[in-house]
């Protein structure tokens, strides 16, 4: 009976493994089946990983927040395109709708952001509580879908292409830097002289701006022993000194290309301001009406049976408020009449020299019998005339080329002034661009944002996918055999012990 039964376990065991190789052969089978009608998807992918400062935080090394969605901007997919050749077979639209970025995460990351500290809990040693968490190394993958045929090497050389060009395209938007070409933005010869100045000064108040904002990120950067705070103290004594000097110059002496177009210019500004002033006073003057008529409500005591409570208005704020709003519209109309009386000022020498000019022109011009000069001039001017045209023919060619030599001369004299304010300028600007390079140096180079671990996944019948694939599929139909066999043999153990009874 014994040997029966060790029999009997031996075709058992026989059995059951061939069951189970046919099992596994049958899943196999399927597997190779579904692999061909359902391959993965092939794909290049690679490790982009940012190191630098104030990336754990989410911050550029501009101190701006910054994200990867620019690795599917037209800019970087084009010139990825053009560096491999294939422009004109691919488009951008079809690498960014196969183009897929993930960023890795902490495995405990959810635990960390939804943990949290009882007030009560006293102990010594205690975890930050994570409420935000950003990314510094993510995968990047570029399936093949928008061209099945494509080769490995053009797959990954696309890719490899699109994380160099993400890489310059970071260091020109997440870098500090100094967007400015002078060329590209303005040519201050079409202008006149004052407006040349108000460019200039302009371009010199925000880049002092920017170099002071810098210089609050980056306190102890400097370069050849330089800092931030150098390039603003520069582009505020240019302002202080030339740019006043040059203005005091220009409105003395009236000096322009064209005085009838700056009359009208100031004109123009007198009138805006003007209109401006006005709203402004009316303003005040409702201001100081709603001020005068506010009442302040005193504190307020409520009473219950067994407690006393205070209740503060908040009229006192509301009062504040209003006050410090009327101290503002006051600056404002102080600073709008400073303005008008500034522009006055530049319109009355103006005019005085335009009243020469015309006067000048009067004295040389003959005088005929028909012309009633009385009726037309004071006595004075007419006197002027007299003595003007008392002068001879070359006298007053004289006068009038030595005026016409001066006023070259200074219009000379304030050119060369100008051109080298915006030498000068252009100097403190190029200091300011090497300052901000030599600290994105430093920043943003392969080491701060870097890639590696390439790879190149594609479906066939020698890789872990359709190892899965086979595990997935005959895996069950091994575990139903083996179920199976067990049932066969628990079905033959009880007919064995029901006919030895």
């Amino acid at each position: 009976m014994k040997q029966s039964r060790r029999q009997g376990g031996t075709h058992w065991l026989r059995n059951t493994i061939i069951v189970l190789l046919f099992c596994g052969i049958a899943g196999t089978i399927l597997a190779a089946i579904q692999f061909n009608l359902h391959p993965e998807r092939t794909s290049a992918s690679a490790s982009l990983q940012f190191s630098f400062d104030n990336a754990a935080v989410g911050n550029g090394p501009n101190y701006y927040p910054f994200n990867v969605d620019g690795l599917s901007s037209d800019e970087v997919l084009e010139e990825a395109l053009t560096s491999t050749g294939l422009e004109g077979k691919y488009t951008p639209d079809q690498l960014r709708d196969n183009l897929v970025v993930v960023g890795q995460y902490p495995e405990n990351l959810v635990e960390q952001v939804m943990s949290y500290d009882s007030l009560m809990d006293f102990k010594a040693n205690r975890e930050l509580t994570v409420t935000e968490f950003h990314p510094t190394l993510f995968r990047v993958s570029l399936y093949n879908d928008f061209d099945k045929g494509i080769s490995r090497a053009d797959l990954e050389g696309l890719l490899a292409a699109i994380l160099s060009s993400y890489r310059t395209y970071f260091g020109k938007t997440c870098a500090l830097h100094l967007d400015w070409k002078d060329d590209a933005i303005y040519n201050i010869e079409d202008y006149d002289y004052l407006q040349q100045l108000e460019i200039m000064e302009e371009v010199m108040q925000q880049q002092s701006r920017y170099a002071l904002d810098v210089d609050d990120l980056l306190p102890h950067f400097s370069n050849d022993g330089q800092g931030f705070n150098d390039i603003s103290v520069r582009m505020n004594s240019l302002i202080d000194n030339d740019v006043v000097n040059l203005n005091a110059t220009i409105t003395i002496n009236a000096l322009t290309h064209d005085i009838a177009r700056l009359i009208t210019q100031y004109q123009f500004e007198i009138r805006d301001l003007s209109n401006n002033l006005e709203k402004k006073t009316e303003q005040l003057e409702r201001l100081n009406k709603l001020i005068d008529s506010y009442e302040k409500n005193e504190v307020i005591y409520l009473s219950t049976s067994d407690t006393l409570t205070k209740i503060d208005g908040n009229s006192s704020e509301t009062y504040d408020q209003l006050v410090k709003a009327r101290k503002s519209v006051s600056d404002d109309i102080t600073e709008i009449e400073s303005k008008i009386k500034t522009y006055q000022i530049k319109l009355a020498d103006l005019m005085n020299k335009n009243d020469s000019i015309s006067q000048s022109t009067a004295a040389v011009k003959p005088v005929t019998a028909g012309e009633e000069q009385g009726d037309q001039q004071t006595d004075a001017e007419t006197m002027a005339v007299e003595e003007i045209t008392e002068l001879s023919k070359e006298e007053i060619e004289a006068a009038a080329a030595e005026a016409e030599a001066a006023g070259k001369r200074q219009i000379e004299a304030l050119e060369r002034n100008i051109s080298t304010l915006n030498d000068k300028r252009a100097n403190v600007t190029q200091s300011f661009q090497t300052l901000l390079n030599a600290y994105d140096g430093q920043q943003v180079n392969e080491r701060m944002v870097s890639t590696f671990n390439y790879r190149y996944d594609t479906p066939k019948y020698l890789s872990g996918a359709f190892i899965k694939q086979i595990i997935k599929t005959a895996g069950p139909l091994c575990v139903v055999g083996f179920i199976l066999c067990l049932i066969v043999l628990i079905i033959n153990r009880k007919r064995e012990m029901d006919g030895r009874e």
